[in-house]
C-alpha cells in the first residue's frame, strides 16, 4: 500500500538521493510538501509529488548535430 505522506528521509531513501537534496527542494518550493507542525516544521511530501517534480523539471536532451571533420 502506498503511503499518503512521506518524510524527506523516506523519499530520499526511495529515490536514491541525499536527504539534504530533498530538504533543499522543499526550502526552494520546488517540491510539493505540507508542514504538519506549526512554524514550518516537520515537512511531509504527498504521494506523487516526486513524480510531478521529475516531469516538471526534466530537461530534454538536444539532438546530436553533425560534427565538423576535426578530431580532438
Amino acid at each position: 500500500m502506498t503511503k499518503l505522506l512521506e518524510t524527506p528521509k523516506e523519499l530520499a531513501d526511495r529515490v536514491g538521493i541525499p536527504v539534504t537534496n530533498i530538504r533543499y527542494l522543499i526550502s526552494e518550493d520546488m517540491l510539493d510538501h505540507i508542514f504538519t507542525a506549526p512554524g514550518k516544521r516537520n515537512p511531509k511530501i504527498p504521494s506523487g509529488a516526486w513524480e510531478k517534480y521529475v516531469s516538471q523539471f526534466t530537461v530534454t536532451a538536444a539532438p546530436k548535430t553533425a560534427r565538423s571533420g576535426r578530431k580532438g
